[in-house]
């Protein structure tokens, strides 16, 4: 039986990555699983018949991190695939393996590590033009559907007893981007439920979003922030802080600017305790809460509250997020019912000037992308007669070497034409050492045999 979960190919910020003289790809580190809470359907989930399960539900399961942290030798040495399907030593999907993992996993909180090496380049390539950096992890285990709440997030059931079987690149993965190369996930976006957020909960989340956005690292997402506040009404959100903080610190811990910390999440969410903004409104049970930015007033408190805590800018910030009004401007608002003001030729003439710069800027970028492809394919191909794209360039150059480029994307192409010429532009590999006595002829080894002729 296969599961997967979603993580970082070997990619994360932490990552090191080398190229061997055989242009094998080796990952020093990498998150392969993660201990989260994720979304099955019915029928992905082992014995769910006998678990009197509905195969079309959609129901959440618990990585555990204990479990984890008993399986992490399981993920040592296995295969690394291009796609996911269960392996065997009987059946080793030998055209499907590209690399493996190390002997080294671990578990680090909240993640299952190793190492990995890669050795087949069109996977290589398409790491490298990030097509496929993303890991999923395949396991067996035993479903055991006794609920709970993990970091504040409800689930249906626990995997236990948890044996890695192999890991596979893939697009998209279910335990999250931080694991660069993780479990690929099979529902669709649509099919996995809403949780639904109070008025209350609803309203921290937007203004915790607008508070960490900004100290994220370039390459990081916000996410969906609705996992930490399941449950949080007006009632329980002060006794509820210091879980949300932990919770919320640790799953952004590594994906923080170099200089950003979230030290003062605690004073976003408290302000939101303070009798002074009850009239956000009764908790109901709502998927789309209504703004907060109803009464002026209250916006004014919650306004001045954050910005003694955390200064003016960064409460303009947060309170943009909650649905304040931007500053009021020069105009006055139109009068309802008044019919728009016609476009006048001097905006027509800014449109048409925007649209034609924006047209010229993209031919500019795709004639750089060209005349860049030619120089770095030159020492294949020397002059190149006039192309209309650089993945042509590309190919024509991978077409001379002979690489076979069936199934491989075009934004892949660029990345072999690199690994072609590191190969060319390398030392002369010596030849593997073979066994000597195998390179005698019959003649040399059996002296002894009489002729036949």
């Amino acid at each position: 039986m296969k599961q997967q979960n979603r993580q970082g190919l070997a990619f994360d910020r932490a990552t090191v990555r080398t190229i061997d003289v055989d242009g094998r790809m080796h990952v020093e580190i990498s998150n392969i699983s993660k201990a989260t809470v994720n979304p099955y359907r019915g029928n992905e989930i082992p014995d769910w018949e006998v678990l009197g399960l509905d195969a079309n539900r959609i129901y959440f399961l618990l990585r555990d991190p204990e479990e984890l942290a008993r399986a992490a030798s399981t993920f040592n040495n296995i295969p690394l695939l291009s796609k996911h399907i269960p392996v065997s030593a009987a059946e080793p999907q030998k055209e499907f393996v590209v690399g493996a993992t190390g002997s080294n996993a671990s578990y680090q909180a909240p993640y299952l590590k190793n190492s990995l090496v890669v050795w087949d380049a069109v996977a290589i390539a398409l790491i490298e033009s990030e097509e496929q950096k993303e890991l999923s992890s395949a396991y067996r285990y035993r479903a055991d559907m006794t609920p709970g709440v993990y970091e504040g997030v409800a689930h249906d059931g626990v995997m236990r007893d948890i044996r890695g079987n192999h890991v596979a690149l893939v697009e998209v993965g279910r335990a999250g981007p931080d694991v660069v190369v993780g479990d690929s996930s099979t529902l669709n976006p649509s099919e996995i439920p809403k949780m639904k957020l109070t008025k209350t909960a609803a309203v921290v989340a937007g203004a915790l979003g607008a508070h960490i956005r900004p100290r994220l690292a370039q390459d990081a997402a916000l996410g969906d922030l609705t996992p930490f506040l399941k449950g949080v009404s007006r009632k329980s959100l002060k006794s509820e802080v210091p879980r949300i903080v932990r919770a919320m610190q640790n799953h952004f811990k590594g994906k923080l600017a170099h200089d950003a910390d979230l030290e003062d999440l605690k004073e976003v969410i408290e302000v939101f305790t303070d009798p002074a903004v009850a009239p956000i409104g009764e908790d109901e049970d709502d998927d789309t809460p209504e703004p907060v930015a109803q009464d002026d007033e209250l916006m004014g408190k919650i306004r001045e509250m954050l910005g003694e805590k955390l200064g003016p800018e960064e409460a303009a910030r947060v309170m943009a997020a909650l649905g304040e009004p931007a500053a009021a401007k020069d105009e006055p608002p139109p009068t309802p019912g008044t019919p728009p003001a016609p476009v006048t030729k001097q905006a027509m003439d800014q449109a048409l000037a925007k649209a034609q710069k924006a047209g010229e800027e993209g031919a500019i970028a795709r004639m750089t992308a060209i005349r860049t492809a030619e120089q770095e394919c030159r020492p294949i191909l020397g002059e190149i007669v006039a192309q209309d794209s650089a993945e042509a360039v590309y190919k024509m150059a991978l077409d001379a070497k002979g690489i076979d480029l069936t199934d491989t994307p075009p934004s892949a192409y660029r990345a072999l034409v690199k690994m072609a010429l590191t190969q060319d532009q390398a030392p002369q590999t010596p030849r593997v050492a073979m066994d000597s006595a195998a390179q005698k002829s019959f003649r040399d080894r059996f002296p002894h045999i009489p002729k036949v002729i």
